[in-house]
């Protein structure tokens, strides 16, 4: 759970960092997940290449098949997500859907999206400045989105973790020239940096001899539609 402190740093600069959020335990189970399905993703070509370092538990084609349900419900998400492990998709409903209700208040919350950010050793895989409010449709974004990065062991500017553009002021959100100085957030295995929508940021690249992976979940205050239905998760954080 959030303190009000840290609440009030995410709204007023559109970030906060929250320091030992996930236990060793749950660390250890995001790890074992995104070993499993990186393992998979590498067997049809390579991490960069083909999946741009990111890997999703529904998208990266490890279950032969999602049920409708698996992306609006709970039960079916969970049973789903099961087959691959079971304990990182409790964890992501429960402890990450707690915080993404206190920064999003309404009880319409839900999971929109989640994913493994995985850059290998020694690579030029980058991300640019971007905001995540932007990759949906201008009468899509009626509702406010939250992403939370979370890397699975420390990160530094070395090893390419988030640098970040806070808001000018909590009137002008994502509205705003570059800042003169973007924040390197560095932080140690299973911290989180909780991320408005509309917040500018980027991440660099990997020179270190190991892989840097990181899980994000992203949460919106209801469900992001189309013509065509969903464009994404809708899974309620409550119970259904």
């Amino acid at each position: 759970m959030l303190t009000v402190a840290q609440v009030d740093a995410f709204h007023t600069r559109g970030y906060v960092v929250v320091r030992g959020f996930l236990s060793e335990s749950e660390i250890a189970s995001y790890t074992e997940e995104a070993e499993t399905l990186v393992n998979h993703c590498y067997e049809l070509g390579d991490i960069v290449s083909k999946w741009g370092c990111v890997v999703e538990p529904f998208g990266c084609g490890y279950l032969d098949s999602i049920p409708h349900l698996a992306r609006t419900t709970q039960r079916s998400y969970l049973a789903t997500r099961a087959q691959i492990t079971s304990a990182p998709a409790l964890c992501t409903l429960s402890k990450y859907g707690m915080c993404a209700r206190q920064l999003l208040e309404p009880s319409s919350v839900v999971l929109l999206n989640e994913q493994y950010v995985v850059k290998p050793p020694r690579s030029k895989a980058a991300f640019d400045w971007h905001q995540d409010v932007l990759y949906f449709k201008e009468e899509q974004r009626e509702h406010r989105i939250v992403s939370v990065w979370t890397p699975l062991c420390d990160v530094r500017e070395e090893n390419g973790t988030v640098l970040v553009d806070p808001f000018p002021d909590s009137l002008r959100p994502g509205v705003y020239p570059r800042g003169p100085e973007p924040i390197a957030v560095e932080m140690d295995a299973g911290c989180a940096l909780f991320m408005d929508g509309r917040l500018r940021h980027c991440s660099g690249a990997n020179t270190s001899r190991e892989f840097r992976t990181a899980y994000m979940p992203q949460f919106s205050s209801g469900q992001i539609s189309d013509d065509n239905g969903l464009t994404a998760l809708a899974v309620p954080v409550n119970s259904d």
